[in-house]
């Protein structure tokens, strides 16, 4: 799995929208400060919240700032921005674009006024989804070299916002530096939207180094990493494969936000990683909350009890999700059913199901085990058949197994010479070798002895032919 390039959904419009209202709705007056806020309204904020030491120190530097430049629009152009307001808290968008390209021409000036007019623009533009128009209205309030400072560093980050949803990265970047080395107080948010930029320009590195410090920084604040943030951490670790840091970012998410896809992630890395027992426990855990919904899992999950020798448990895993049409009745999923059931010795229940694999196989592999099946069942003429078909069939795995199963069903029938030539063809396999020779021997002899018994008048079972 590899990041695709980012989704803007993540990023509000709301949260935008909301942003730029806030930015844009103040009545401007001769009297206001340098932000067009005043200062009343920081210090009735301030009562609103206890502020950390740090924001404390950037409000005061910024005070400073405010007392010691402080700029004003000047009366007409007051009106005109006033005028503004009222059409924006009417909604009327196009005549607050009309009023305020008019305050260029008349009514404001060039500076300060008009990096005013740009920032009420900027808002009236992006209500109107005009997003281009909008970002050249907030750059030109960030390029204005009389606006106000904190306007400046405020809007950048707006813009690169936007820059964002016009997919121009490398400009949102550009703005989202900008913004970083000149605010007092970088939100961790802001890092993770640079972090993002970072990423669609390649720039992985610094992407992962960002992404660590804020989630390293929530983390020592004792706070709770966001969702959103441990996600992008958790992918950007994964396309170095790294999966081993994805185990932890995967188990903090789960112990914040417990939810099935993480132990799904969680069960794939232990895989990667080989670490059986642990993937089988988070695939697990994701089965029991009913959080398979793909074949692959299931049988992912079967094969994992099989290989702990919990065969039983891998049978009804398979069978459920088949009952439930998740994994299909191929040959393949039916042979993995009926060959748990046949280690679990369950062969009643494992013979119907690999007589269903073997009718739609192609090869013999099924007809091998069913012949298997049939000989634990006593039922020694289906198996006679079944060996049969497998070597017939032929491209089997144990070509070897399929002749000492068809000489098992021939010496149970007592076909002593058909048996005898059969464990003959299995001594010529290196892993049934010995075995089969001790077979052929015992057979030859116990078919000599039959017959002499037969010729004295004993009455005995002969050759069944099938």
């Amino acid at each position: 799995m590899v990041l695709k390039q980012l989704n803007v959904g993540w990023l509000s419009r709301f949260c935008i929208s909301t942003c730029l209202f806030l930015m844009a709705t103040v009545v401007v007056s001769v009297s206001t400060d340098s932000t067009g806020f005043g200062v009343s309204a920081v210090v009735a904020a301030e009562k609103e919240k206890k502020l950390t030491k740090a924001e404390k120190e950037a409000q005061l530097k910024y005070k400073n700032a405010v007392s010691q430049r402080r700029k004003a629009v000047g009366t007409s152009c007051a009106k005109k921005l006033t005028k503004v307001q009222e059409f924006t808290e009417a909604e009327d968008w196009a005549g607050a674009e009309a009023e305020l390209l008019g305050a260029f021409k008349r009514g404001c000036s060039e500076g300060f006024e008009y990096s005013q007019v740009n920032r009420y623009l900027g808002y009236v533009y992006y209500a109107q989804d005009k997003i281009q128009l909008s970002i050249k209205a907030y750059l030109a309030l960030v390029n204005e070299p009389e606006a106000d400072p904190q306007q400046r560093t405020n809007t950048r980050y707006t813009v690169a916002q936007l820059l964002f949803v016009n997919d121009d990265y490398k400009r949102a970047v550009e703005q989202l530096e900008l913004w970083m080395a000149e605010a007092a107080i970088v939100d961790p948010g802001g890092k993770i939207l640079l972090a993002r930029g970072y990423y669609q320009l390649e720039r992985k590195a610094d992407a992962l180094n960002l992404v660590e410090e804020v989630v390293e920084e929530a983390i020592v604040a004792g706070l709770v990493p966001k969702e959103n943030w441990l996600n992008f951490q958790w992918a950007l670790y994964y396309e170095k494969d790294n999966y081993k840091a994805t185990i932890k970012v995967s188990n903090r998410l789960l112990t914040h936000y417990p939810k099935i896809k993480y132990w799904k992630q969680l069960s794939a890395m232990y895989g990667a990683l080989e670490q059986t027992q642990k993937e089988l426990m988070a695939l697990e855990v994701t089965y029991l909350q009913n959080g398979l919904d793909k074949e692959k899992q299931f049988i992912a999950l079967a094969y994992q009890y099989l290989a702990i020798d919990i065969p039983y448990r891998a049978a009804q895993v398979i069978e459920k999700a088949m009952k439930e049409e998740i994994v299909e009745r191929t040959e393949k999923n039916l042979t993995l059913l009926g060959s748990s059931y046949q280690r679990a010795q369950e062969y009643l229940k494992a013979s119907p199901i690999l007589e269903e694999a073997a009718k739609k196989s192609s090869d013999g592999n099924a007809w091998s085990r069913l012949a298997g099946v049939y000989l634990n069942l006593n039922e020694n003429e289906k198996a006679l058949l079944a060996a049969r078909n497998a070597i017939k069939k032929g491209k089997l795995k144990r070509e070897d197994l399929a002749w000492m199963n068809r000489g098992t069903a021939e010496q149970s029938l007592h076909c002593y010479k058909d048996a005898e030539k059969s464990f003959s063809k299995a001594s010529k396999f290196k892993k049934t070798e010995k075995g089969a020779r001790s077979w052929k021997r015992y057979v030859a002899a116990e078919g000599d002895r039959r017959r002499k018994l037969v010729a004295n008048g004993a009455k005995l079972a002969t050759c069944k032919k099938v």
